[in-house]
């Protein structure tokens, strides 16, 4: 997975040197990963307040709560890998029942909820979601489809499915199948 910007550099306010809603300004154009993770797992009050570290959904679950997650692979700010490694956690935390209620799906090129370089970010997965809840029928493919820089559609897969090219018009949605 990679980050894709068509204009204007990368979004995002880690570099810009301005101040932001996260704290003063900063210029750094390096982090050390390592030593900030290492940081937060030698604290213990801050294991217990990041999420990422929460993943026994069984309060959420056991009234058979639904959920779908989707992720933008070119999003800068927080890493699709990262919301792949939580999902992959999360099921094998709670098993099958988890990925029974659950469902995941990248998409291409799409940055930050949305937009990008030729991204498919024109979707509907709040009407997956109801179908899901009220009529218990659990979302596979969704279509997916995208204005610029020319008109398409393609499937969102859920993972670990993707689309899979079949053939004929590459703009179609048919040309494509969701496949592991």
């Amino acid at each position: 997975m990679g980050i894709v910007a068509d204009a204007g550099g990368i979004p995002g306010i880690l570099t810009s040197g301005l101040p932001s809603p996260l704290g003063p300004p900063n210029a750094s154009t390096s982090i050390d990963l390592d030593a900030r993770l290492g940081g937060v797992r030698a604290d213990a009050m801050q294991t217990l307040t990041d999420t990422y570290t929460w993943t026994n959904l069984s309060t959420f679950l056991d009234p058979g709560g639904k959920i779908i997650w989707y992720h933008g692979v070119s999003d800068p700010w927080f890493s699709a890998n990262d919301t792949l490694d939580y999902y992959e956690r999360a099921a094998a935390a709670n098993g099958k029942r988890f990925l029974d209620s659950s469902r995941l799906y990248m998409v291409p090129g799409a940055g930050h909820c949305g937009g990008g370089a030729n991204t498919f970010d024109q979707f509907d997965l709040l009407t997956a979601l109801d179908d899901w809840v009220e009529a218990d029928k659990a979302p596979g493919s969704i279509p997916a489809r995208r204005k610029a820089p020319t008109p398409a559609e393609r499937p969102l897969c859920p993972y670990p499915t993707y689309p899979f090219y079949l053939g004929g018009d590459e703009s179609r949605i048919e040309s494509f199948q969701c496949r592991s």
